[in-house]
């Protein structure tokens, strides 16, 4: 994929993902170049002709603002700038994360209302050509005045400074930049300031959960579909003219998802009528799934909508807007770079991860519960085990406990960062977003959604084959009054011979199934039998290791492969 930093045009997510994920190419468009030229000789005449005080321009920064600098040092200010603002802690980010604010950045700094030259565009987009990845610390931005930490690390790779990776190789950035034929960037009036006002690390992590979210709720989604056909729940739960009577978007999104995945289904039409099932109401895991997912799926739409806007827009400050003749000459000092239009965005892709991990646990504990699994038995053991077998098993017992423990940590990352401020800069900077620190819990946090939800279809794919194994399904269809006529007369007659125990009788209530009336739908048996053929998850036959197997099958969860092989079968448009 080409994509083109372009003025009049929006990134769209797709490119902004492909950048960071795929190292697509970068390029800028010659009429971007040609407003960037001529808006920073607009502005260096006027400051020059004028004299004019301008923050970013001539002056200090933060409450330094009233400390004028001479013209010989106005270069030195802005390397000064990155060099010491440049104070990152704890681990790396990840590359893509890098990658996308860069691109972010450039892409902010082209709209053209920055006053920047062309070359400052030029010389990030050649990094990103070059595959040179600036290495930035996780933690120091409060997420106000922009990333400012985070993004002077960015910046130090430009002017020379700093450390990068290249092919997953740490160097200094001096050797990288050497090694490419590139030549570190001096820096200009007002273009330190510009690299690092602006809120692009937080953003750039926010879409990226947007995009793993889409693949993590679909695969919710399918696990749901999965779940109620073993679980011999209806259908009608997801049916398009009962989501019309409460048209929430993301519930009815969701709901179709499911409907669809569930059609032509052949254990669903075997207990259809209320008789052979005779029961009226599933548990709301079931029954409240596209209420509850589709909850997520509005959270994430909302998210990825306000944080492309934030990815198409300027953010430093101050900003460049016309005069009256049109010269982007009347510098506007204001607050653009404050992130709290992305922070609460993000918080609410760390609900959305919340709801959708809270779902699928619930559903893994309904599993292993002999007591609600509709005849899958205790811990999903294997069917035909002797009693012996059955009293040294396990089963996937454990697999609930693996799940608690995810969910509880994913819960434990989701507090609100973004309500607590603390004041910075002398108090100059007294309401600052934390939205930054709270982005990197989310991404930490989005791997362990996706091994909930691994855990949750390794007891689904464990269940369906037991299932299939199973030649009858439980039912609470009545009885007849006669039967419990039956029953009490034999509790009588056997209480007589028992020599003082008592007997209790019953009755064990089960519907027969063929084995075709044991399949599911189409795209259900399609994605089941492409697992099992490429061994995401050998079944559990006797107590074995399996972590292995789940952190693989956590993996392909995350990678988006388990609704690539839906997909292929059956599109589920966002």
């Amino acid at each position: 994929m080409q994509i083109t930093i372009d003025h009049r045009k929006e990134l769209s997510l797709a490119e902004i993902i492909a950048a960071g994920e795929q190292g697509a190419e970068v390029g800028l468009h010659p009429a971007t170049r040609a407003v960037l030229a001529e808006r920073r000789r607009q502005i260096e005449d006027v400051i020059a002709d004028q004299d004019l005080p301008a923050y970013g321009f001539n002056r200090g920064f933060g409450h330094n603002v009233d400390l004028a600098v001479k013209n010989e040092l106005l270069a030195d200010l802005q390397e000064n700038l990155i060099v010491s603002h440049a104070v990152g802690v704890d681990k790396p980010l990840a590359t893509e994360v890098v990658r996308i604010a860069m691109l972010l950045r450039a892409n902010s700094l082209a709209r053209g209302y920055s006053g920047i030259r062309p070359e400052l565009v030029e010389a990030l987009i050649a990094l990103l050509n070059a595959g040179i990845t600036p290495v930035v610390p996780s933690l120091g931005s409060v997420g106000a005045s922009g990333d400012l930490a985070p993004l002077s690390h960015i910046a130090l790779a430009l002017i020379g400074m700093g450390q990068v990776e290249v092919d997953g190789e740490r160097m200094p950035a001096a050797d990288a930049l050497q090694q490419a034929g590139l030549v570190p960037l001096r820096l200009a009036m007002k273009e330190g300031l510009a690299l690092n006002n602006g809120v692009q690390v937080m953003n750039a992590i926010g879409l990226i959960a947007c995009a793993r979210l889409q693949d993590l709720l679909k695969t919710a989604a399918v696990n749901s579909a999965l779940t109620a056909q073993v679980m011999l729940a209806p259908d009608t739960y997801f049916r398009p003219d009962f989501h019309a009577v409460r048209p929430h978007p993301g519930a009815g999104r969701v709901a179709d998802w499911i409907w669809r995945l569930m059609q032509d289904s052949p254990i669903r039409m075997a207990h259809r009528d209320f008789k052979d099932d005779g029961q009226v109401q599933d548990p709301y895991n079931i029954r409240c799934a596209a209420q509850i997912l589709g909850t997520a799926h509005d959270l994430i739409t909302q998210a990825g909508k306000t944080l492309l806007i934030e990815a198409n827009s300027a953010t430093d400050n101050p900003i460049l807007l016309p005069d009256a003749a049109g010269r982007h000459i009347d510098v506007v000092s204001g607050g653009h770079f404050h992130g709290m239009p992305v922070a609460a965005q993000i918080y609410g892709l760390v609900q959305a991860a919340g709801i959708v991990a809270g779902l699928a646990h619930q559903r893994t504990v309904r599993y292993v519960d002999p007591n609600r699994n509709k005849g899958l038995g205790r811990d999903l053991k294997w069917p035909g085990l002797s009693a012996d077998e059955l009293s040294i098993s396990s089963g996937l017992m454990m697999l609930e406990y693996a799940s608690a423990s995810l969910l509880n940590a994913i819960w434990g990352e989701a507090m609100p960062s973004h309500l607590f401020t603390i004041a910075t800069n002398a108090g100059q900077e007294d309401h600052v977003s934390m939205g930054t620190g709270l982005a990197v819990r989310l991404l930490a946090s989005l791997e362990k959604v996706g091994q909930v939800l691994a855990i949750e279809l390794a007891c689904t794919l464990q269940a369906i084959t037991v299932r299939k194994m199973l030649t009858a399904i439980p039912t609470e269809a009545t009885l007849p009054a006669w039967v419990d006529e039956e029953l009490a007369a034999l509790k009588t007659r056997m209480d007589s011979h028992g020599e003082g125990v008592v007997f209790e009788v019953g009755v064990i209530r089960e519907m027969p199934l063929s084995e075709e009336q044991r399949r599911l739908s189409p795209v259900s048996e399609h994605l089941y039998g492409t697992l099992l053929k490429d061994g995401a998850f050998p079944m559990v036959t006797r107590d074995r290791y399996m972590a292995e197997d789940l952190a693989l099958l956590g993996e392909r969860v995350m990678a988006g492969k388990v609704v690539a092989i839906v997909e292929a079968e059956m599109p589920l448009p966002w």
